[in-house]
């Protein structure tokens, strides 16, 4: 992603995270402390399926941070053989307890499952990654609910680097569903941390580099 003005040119910048990190898990600590505090323990639910080594250790990390920050974590660990219904099953579980306040299915899941269908199964106000048909409509449209996490962290990292956005050409390189589609929705909206002119350039445009 770039961004720059018309009249400006601009440079390579390195925007480190940690800061960014830190700041927003001071915030979600302060609300889980306040939530407990009326008796109510925050729950962020994962769902393995299969054995891939970078899936399970992100799984690991969510489950170490929500340890630190004092809510709870249920895991299901499915097998690389698991079938459309049983995944479906445990998304469906997973909605109807009033306990799990939030679902995160690990990605990618194994090639014979359809994790667009299966997220269907899913509360759209329990889907932390913000990937449910509901909330990306809600995004499209500017209404409150959950962001994809990727473009969300973008648009805070940019925000606490004091890099300017409102008014600004932004060039977007790709047009994924995880990332470069919702980020072209989310810094074109009308707030002061977006509300640019966004370009999204992919692999169709044979000359994308003249846009950035």
């Amino acid at each position: 992603m770039s961004v720059s003005s018309s009249s400006t040119a601009t440079t390579a910048r390195l925007l480190p995270g940690g800061p960014v990190a830190d700041r927003v898990l001071a915030e979600v600590a302060e609300g889980v402390a306040e939530l407990r505090a009326a008796g109510v323990t925050p729950a962020l639910a994962t769902v393995l399926v299969g054995e891939d080594d970078a899936s399970a250790g992100y799984i690991r990390i969510k489950q170490r941070q929500a340890a630190l920050l004092g809510f709870a974590s249920p895991h299901v660990h499915l097998p690389g053989s698991a079938s459309q219904a049983d995944l479906e099953a445990v998304l469906a579980d997973f909605t109807a307890d009033r306990g799990v306040h939030g679902v995160l299915v690990q990605h990618p899941v194994p090639g014979h499952l359809d994790y667009d269908r299966a997220l269907q199964v899913l509360d759209p106000d329990k889907d932390v990654d913000g990937m449910h048909p509901v909330n990306m409509g809600r995004l499209a449209l500017g209404l409150p609910g959950p962001l994809p996490c990727t473009p969300a962290g973008i648009e805070a990292l940019l925000a606490f680097h004091g890099v300017p956005v409102a008014g600004r050409e932004v060039v977007i390189l790709g047009r994924g569903a995880t990332l470069g589609r919702p980020l072209a929705m989310l810094l074109a909206q009308k707030r002061p941390t977006a509300n640019a002119a966004v370009t999204v350039v992919h692999t169709g445009v044979a000359d994308w580099p003249r846009y950035t």
